[in-house]
């Protein structure tokens, strides 16, 4: 086992299908999947896979296509999440809840051609993680993985509210909250109000998220009053217990403080939105300001498949920031504070950073 990411051992905000963790397997995924591997083997994987993500925001869920076309059964998909769980306790991490919406997984390939449905591939999704923690566990490393069921925000209000319900019928224990991804440009949060709604009803906790993009070509300085209004929508009339992204926040102080007062906790994903042409730069996030006014802001890596990974990120926005110990140690702290899972105990101390 390696040590932590720079001393960052927990992990709010990583898509499922946007995982470092398939690179290993990719091939093995598209072999069980009876699809072509249109990447060269024998060259390294990850640079490639960042050719097919080519501008990630145009056509989202198709370009997703990549990795979710190949997570159709129950053998690729049960793979694909416990290999997760083991390469990410290999690289010293705690603590992971990993967003997925399940309706990108239903269509069936060439093994599966009938489609799982969503239960089925939530409860496949879970034994992937229970088999990836206990192998885990041989290896000497104790993670906690848990599911973000998330509706793909371009789905009908009642086909999401019928999301939660699947949802509410699985293990609690893995399933430990609710959230909305994807195109936020064509579906701001207001539209899935009674899925929020719902979740709550379902005792769950929920995620939104939010002020990220708000058009195809985005201008950050423009859209700062429509991320912030997002921001907002998804804090007040969503009640999201966290926030995804929210690049403009630091810009609107009376914003800044409800979400305080409310604890809500903003699960920062910096060189994603540097990656994806969202901000400017980093110096544009402000997370330093974030931090002074008390904000439970965290460091994530988002989709690292085509992304740098947490290390990665954490070593660019520290170029940036210069971050003291105390501040690396409150995000560290604020990630844990605002985790939806308690299945194992969050750790005593805090370790120190490298």
């Amino acid at each position: 086992m390696s040590a932590p990411y720079c001393g960052l051992d927990i992990v709010n905000h990583l898509h499922l299908d946007g995982s470092e963790g398939l690179i290993p397997i990719f091939y093995d995924l598209h072999r069980l999947s009876r699809k072509p591997f249109g990447l060269n083997p024998r060259k390294e994987l990850k640079p490639q896979i960042i050719q097919l993500f080519n501008n990630p925001h145009q056509g989202i869920v198709e370009v997703f296509k990549t990795t979710t076309d190949v997570l159709q059964n129950p053998v690729t998909l049960f793979l694909a999440t416990e290999q997760c769980v083991i390469f990410y306790a290999r690289k010293g991490l705690k603590y992971i809840e990993l967003t997925i919406a399940p309706q990108y997984l239903t269509r069936g390939d060439g093994i599966w051609p009938k489609g799982l449905s969503i239960k089925e591939a939530i409860e496949t999704m879970i034994e992937g993680i229970k088999s990836g923690e206990n192998k885990a566990k041989l290896e000497g490393s104790d993670i906690e993985v848990n599911l973000l069921i998330s509706a793909g925000r371009e789905i009908s209000s009642e086909e999401a509210v019928s999301l939660v319900n699947i949802a509410g019928t699985c293990d609690h224990h893995y399933v430990v909250g609710i959230g909305l991804v994807c195109d936020e440009a064509g579906h701001p949060p207001e539209k899935h109000i009674p899925m929020f709604k719902r979740a709550k009803e379902w005792g769950f906790k929920t995620t939104c998220h939010a002020g990220e993009w708000t058009t195809i070509s985005p201008n950050f300085e423009k859209n700062i009053p429509l991320l912030l209004k997002n921001v907002k929508t998804a804090v007040t009339d969503l009640g999201a217990d966290r926030i995804g992204h929210a690049t403009a926040l630091a810009y609107d102080k009376e914003l800044v403080k409800i979400i305080v007062d409310k604890n809500i906790g903003i699960e920062g994903c910096p060189v994603s939105n540097l990656t994806c042409k969202v901000i400017p730069d980093l110096k544009s996030l402000k997370i330093r300001q974030l931090l002074e006014a008390g904000v439970l802001y965290s460091l994530n890596p988002d989709d690292d498949i085509f992304m740098p990974n947490l290390d990665e990120a954490f070593q660019l926005c520290n170029d940036v920031y210069r971050f003291t110990l105390e501040e690396k140690q409150q995000m560290r702290l604020n990630a844990w504070k605002t985790r939806f899972g308690n299945r194992k105990p969050a750790p005593k101390n805090i370790a120190p950073f490298l």
